[in-house]
């Protein structure tokens, strides 16, 4: 099991690079804590369209979160939404949650003090 391919908007993926090159590591673990921050903002089926915009789109390639990972964070969104999903829905749960996390480590980001560990900053 693992996700299906989904269009990260383009200033998503602006903020993926920039919390790439602030953690220095690379876009998948990256694509895994926006998404784990995005879990845990509580956030219900608000819907993707409040995340499109004008600029080119990155493509979250199939399979990326696979396995045990893929397991633990279906479960997590199913937990989350308190519903029953099928695989489709649980794809776009992944989008919606990838999308919400990264605009959350952007506002940690831009928020920081020089004197804060931005790791220790995410875990928070």
């Amino acid at each position: 099991m693992s996700n299906r391919k989904r269009n990260l908007s383009g200033s998503g993926k602006e903020i993926l690079e920039s919390l790439c090159d602030a953690l220095e590591i690379e876009r998948p673990l990256a694509l895994k804590i926006a998404l784990a921050k995005g879990i845990t903002q509580g956030v219900k089926n608000e819907g993707l369209e409040q995340f499109k915009d004008n600029k080119d789109k990155w493509t979250i390639g199939e399979g990326l979160i696979k396995d045990k990972d893929y397991i633990l964070f279906k479960h997590l969104i199913i937990n989350e939404q308190n519903q029953a999903l099928n695989d489709d829905e649980v794809s776009d749960f992944f989008l919606l949650y990838i999308e919400v996390g990264l605009r959350v480590i952007k506002r940690n980001l831009t928020d920081q003090t020089s004197l804060e560990d931005f790791r220790i900053k995410i875990l928070q």
